[in-house]
């Protein structure tokens, strides 16, 4: 049941979303660049390698981390010259979605799901940074395999955060993964934990590398729990269970 607060909250900050702004306009852009980017890297890879294959689980894995450290790093904490990031997520975002009121209601209110397309862009560039390094001291396929791989986990990443926000239905409660990340983000929302835990938002690998994850579970049983709650931790404070989780 959504508050009052978040009512005025939601109200005033759609009041002052640009008139010309439109949620597939900007979905589509994300998508676009996005998938552009992977599209043109791959048309660089040539007989790869095994070696060079398995940079895409190496990439996988550090992105996994990248977004943890994120979150939990720069999202919900104020550091100097990133304040604006801190107060998109944690003054806003958290305002807009709570534990138990996470749901969007129209494509406009994507504003406030995904992030601007220059997010994007400013990944990208790190991510072929990267790229470079690897082309440089390894193979031109590592780099450009490092590039798609990125990309594709951005992608990911607003893909699992848009199902987390969007309503439940017979199709999003059933995906493997995806209804694992819709309990363990919307578990977040909970102010008592969202600081601290839960920080992960396409797969809780970090969130179980790192032990800041709501869950008592080894990694399997963390990437493949759905909207399991037997398992959550007694040791948070002030922990709610889960009221706004479909099917309940």
């Amino acid at each position: 049941m959504m508050s009052a607060r978040q009512e005025a909250f939601r109200a005033a900050y759609r009041a002052q979303i640009a008139p010309a702004y439109h949620g597939l306009v900007h979905v589509a852009l994300i998508y676009l660049i996005g998938g552009a980017t992977l599209w043109y890297a791959a048309q660089h890879i040539h007989a790869a390698t095994l070696g060079e294959i398995a940079i895409i689980p190496v990439v996988v894995i550090l992105a996994n981390i990248f977004e943890w450290f994120l979150h939990a790093q720069v999202m919900h904490r104020p550091r100097p010259g990133l304040m604006g990031i801190y107060n998109r997520h944690t003054l806003a975002h958290h305002q807009f979605f709570t534990q138990d009121a996470p749901f969007h209601d129209t494509v406009r209110d994507y504003r406030i799901v995904f992030f601007p397309p220059y997010a994007l862009i400013a990944f990208l560039v790190m991510a072929s940074v990267g790229g470079l390094v690897l082309a440089a001291v390894w193979s031109a396929n590592a780099g450009w395999f490092t590039v798609c791989t990125a990309a594709g986990m951005y992608m990911n990443y607003e893909f699992f955060h848009w199902c987390c926000h969007v309503h439940d239905d017979r199709i999003v409660r059933h995906l493997p993964f995806v209804n694992t990340i819709r309990r363990h983000h919307i578990a977040h929302h909970n102010t008592a934990i969202m600081m601290n835990h839960n920080m992960n938002l396409t797969y809780p690998f970090a969130d179980w590398l790192f032990g800041t994850s709501d869950l008592n579970r080894r990694l399997l049983g963390h990437l493949f729990n759905g909207y399991d709650t037997r398992f959550i931790r007694d040791d948070l404070p002030k922990v709610r269970r889960p009221a706004a989780m479909a099917g309940e």
